[in-house]
């Protein structure tokens, strides 16, 4: 009987199940691509910021450098480090600013943001000039320059909105003034540090206690900018979320609502024959569980696509499908949960059809 009355409702009913299907479908759908980017958006977002620079910096408290073992510290806890070594040099009788970096994966992660025509890969005896200072001294890639410790040929020039457009960039190991030894002794001006988000301040805290001669400042500017985008955009999915879910939810109540007035004589039949109104509701909700399960796998599987080439249109990279029965579960609960209100709410007038009346014919 529980069978038939569900095999009968698919083969009179088909407009309504279908609309019904349609919108749990069309749920499960962007459910699967909301909660895909909700899982992995804290991460690619703190994956588009690692670009705009440094979250943490050390510098000097006392004298003009740090030692670079700051950079090792906090490699060993996670994080990106890169040492700087400032000095200046002589552009005929005009002193400029020359900048030791290491040209390394971290220091090149770190400085994506930077804007250089020709190549940022310098060795020894080479270097990259800041836009303002290459138009100042007009410089040009492949030129000589003198302004530092050794001659270095100009394989680059770097424009960034900052001091470097002022800067002649030199390799770490070519910026220690004549006379000194900053460069082999593991002594830098400041090192800048690119801390996980979510540990910013937990890895700030041990490189101060760690190092009380630095001053271990947090770049809030980036930091906090960071946090709050991840967590406004976190907010705004699972209110959009939840609004979906909302109106899912009143679509199929609508549907079922009215597969029970018009089905109102077969459960007025029913009742009188001793059918329980907890059974008979029962009869409609498996209806809605079948739909829904169905919904969430067809569902699921549009979601995924859709969440790929969403992934891509905004964060770029290859088109990544990323299958996690996670997601599904969570989807397939929240669509069961859905059918299963929405069906509640319909099915709570069963208990108001009277089987006099309705054998009356009335």
């Amino acid at each position: 009987m529980f069978l038939k009355f569900i095999l009968r409702a698919l083969e009179y009913r088909k407009c309504r199940l279908l609309l019904a299907f349609a919108a749990l479908a069309v749920a499960a759908t962007l459910a699967t691509v909301l909660f895909g980017i909700y899982g992995t958006v804290e991460r690619r977002i703190r994956g588009e910021f690692s670009s705009y620079g440094a979250n943490i910096v050390a510098a000097p408290v006392n004298g003009s450098t740090v030692p670079v073992s700051i950079r090792d510290a906090a490699q060993k806890l996670g994080a990106e480090a890169a040492a700087f070594l400032v000095t200046t040099g002589q552009a005929g009788d005009e002193t400029v600013p020359v900048v030791g970096f290491e040209s390394g994966p971290a220091a090149a992660h770190m400085t994506a943001y930077w804007h250089v025509t020709g190549t940022r890969d310098i060795h020894t005896g080479e270097c990259i000039a800041g836009q303002l200072m290459a138009d100042r001294l007009n410089l040009h890639t492949g030129d000589r320059a003198t302004m530092g410790r050794v001659p270095c040929i100009v394989k680059g020039i770097v424009a960034t909105g900052g001091a470097e457009d002022q800067e002649l960039l030199v390799p770490f190991s070519d910026a220690a003034p004549a006379g000194t030894t900053e460069s082999t002794t593991g002594l830098a001006s400041f090192i800048e540090i690119r801390a996980p988000g979510d540990r910013v301040e937990s890895i700030r805290s041990q490189l101060a206690a760690q190092f009380p001669t630095a001053d271990l400042r947090t770049v809030r500017s980036v930091a906090d900018t960071e946090s709050n985008v991840v967590l406004k955009i976190r907010a705004a999915l699972f209110l959009l979320t939840l609004l979906l879910l909302g109106i899912t939810t009143l679509c199929v109540s609508s549907n079922f609502t009215e597969m029970v007035i018009e089905r109102s004589k077969e459960i007025g039949i029913m009742k009188a024959l001793g059918a329980a109104e907890r059974r008979i509701a029962a009869f409609f909700v498996s209806e809605s569980a079948a739909l829904a399960l169905a919904a969430a796998v067809a569902g699921y599987l549009l979601g995924i696509l859709a969440a790929a080439a969403i992934g891509r249109q905004i964060f770029g990279g290859a088109f990544q499908i990323q299958a996690s029965w996670l997601v599904f579960l969570m989807v397939s609960v929240v669509m069961l949960a859905v059918a299963a209100v929405a069906t509640a709410i319909a099915a709570s007038r069963i208990w108001g059809i009277q089987p006099a009346i309705i054998l009356r014919g009335e």
